[in-house]
């Protein structure tokens, strides 16, 4: 996948050089504006962040025409094909999802509705134990739903372990972290909710749709409710 964005992006960037010298200003930001825009098309099934680099890239470094581009891209992404780009704090990133994606199975293949779906099982775990728990205590919980990590799945298939702690990660579903803790004998890893996963399935959605999956109402699981749905609802449950 690297290496087509490599080529992908070494295209347009011989374009772009061929091109500018003979457009006028509209006609550059208009040609820089729809390059940015197919690049991000491009990018929203594999769901990997976007570097700003890639991005300035295809504008042969220019950094003054990106900043005059971005907010028309983002604007043009929305408008025209519900897709929001949006920059990940603290970095030089960007991800981009659809507006309807977490609510449309239709918008996925087979494969991408089963991922999403243990996706969805282990966002809604790690919302339970207050979005953070070590790597061990994951699996276990999967395991005693009877996913094995080092075993094929008859619905989820097989590399659960990889998806998990490589797939989700990188598509910033899942934030996996060493822990900093000093009584730690040998390297443990912790698991939350990353940044894609806080815009694409909003918590208060999944703990209404979990409770009911276990037919509870969703002010039983108190903290949980308190904590992501009281502002809404205005009203602390005891």
């Amino acid at each position: 996948m690297r290496r087509v964005l490599s080529l992908y992006l070494q295209y347009h960037k011989v374009q772009f050089k061929f091109l500018v010298c003979k457009m006028s200003t509209e006609e550059r930001i208009a040609h820089s504006r729809n390059a940015l825009i197919a690049l991000v098309i491009n990018n929203v099934e594999n769901k990997l962040p976007i570097k700003e680099e890639d991005m300035r890239q295809i504008l042969n470094k220019d950094i003054s025409l990106f900043r005059q581009c971005l907010p028309l891209v983002m604007q043009s992404l929305k408008r025209v094909y519900g897709i929001i780009l949006q920059k990940v704090p603290d970095s030089k990133k960007y991800i981009c999802y659809s507006e309807i994606t977490a609510s449309s199975p239709a918008e996925y293949d087979e494969e991408q509705c089963r991922h999403l779906t243990l996706l969805f099982v282990i966002l809604s775990y790690l919302l339970m134990k207050d979005c953070q728990v070590d790597e061990e205590q994951l699996f276990d919980f999967l395991k005693g739903l009877r996913i094995e990590m080092d075993e094929e799945h008859p619905y989820f298939g097989g590399n659960l372990k990889k998806l998990i702690a490589d797939t989700f990660v990188k598509q910033l579903y899942l934030k996996r972290e060493k822990s900093e803790s000093d009584t730690d004998l040998e390297t443990r890893y912790l698991y939350s909710w990353g940044y894609r996963a806080t815009l694409e399935f909003p918590a208060k959605d999944v703990l209404e749709q979990t409770s009911g999956i276990l037919g509870k109402e969703p002010r039983e699981f108190v903290a949980v409710y308190n904590k992501y749905c009281v502002n809404e609802e205005a009203m602390v449950v005891d």
